[in-house]
C-alpha cells in the first residue's frame, strides 16, 4: 500500500474516534493536507493542517528567553532572526544555540514544552494553525 493511501485509512480511521484530528507535514508536502480533505470531504472542518513554512523546529527559535535558558553558560553569542520561519536550516540553528550537543534531540523536547505562546504568536505558521484549530472547535461548538 503506497504511503498516501495508508496515512488517508488512518486518518480515517482517526476521524471514528476523535473529533479533529490534526495533520503534521513539511513545507514541501504542503498539497497533502488539502488532498486529504478532498478525499475525505465529509470530514474535512474536522482535519487541521500543521504545516510550518520551512520546519516546526523553527518555532522553537522565537523565543529567545526560553532559548537562552536552554543554552550552556546562556550564551548569548549567538542571533536569531527576527522572521524565525526564513531560517534555512533551523535545526542547524538550534543545536549550534545549544552547544552543539550530541543530545540535542532532547533539549529540543525541553523547549518545546518551555517556549512560551506569546512568543509562538509571533510566528504565522503558528497563528495559521491557531486559527485553524479555533474554527474547527468552534464548528463542533467546543468554543
Amino acid at each position: 500500500m503506497a504511503p498516501r493511501d495508508r496515512v488517508q485509512r488512518e486518518v480515517a480511521e482517526l476521524l471514528h474516534y476523535f473529533d479533529v484530528v490534526l495533520i503534521h507535514h513539511d513545507h514541501n508536502e504542503r498539497g497533502k493536507v488539502d488532498a486529504l480533505r478532498e478525499q475525505l470531504a465529509n470530514d474535512a472542518p474536522r482535519i487541521v493542517g500543521l504545516v510550518p513554512v520551512r520546519e516546526t523546529e523553527a518555532w522553537m527559535l522565537a523565543d529567545t528567553t526560553a532559548l537562552r535558558a536552554a543554552s550552556p553558560a546562556n550564551d548569548t553569542t549567538w542571533e536569531v532572526p527576527h522572521d524565525v520561519e526564513k531560517v534555512t536550516d533551523p535545526k542547524a540553528l538550534l543545536k549550534a544555540v545549544l552547544g552543539g550537543r550530541q543530545d540535542v534531540e532532547r533539549l529540543f523536547d525541553r523547549l518545546g514544552q518551555t517556549a512560551g505562546l506569546d512568543m509562538l504568536a509571533k510566528v504565522s505558521a503558528y497563528r495559521r494553525w491557531l486559527t485553524e484549530l479555533r474554527t474547527a472547535m468552534e464548528r463542533l461548538h467546543f468554543l
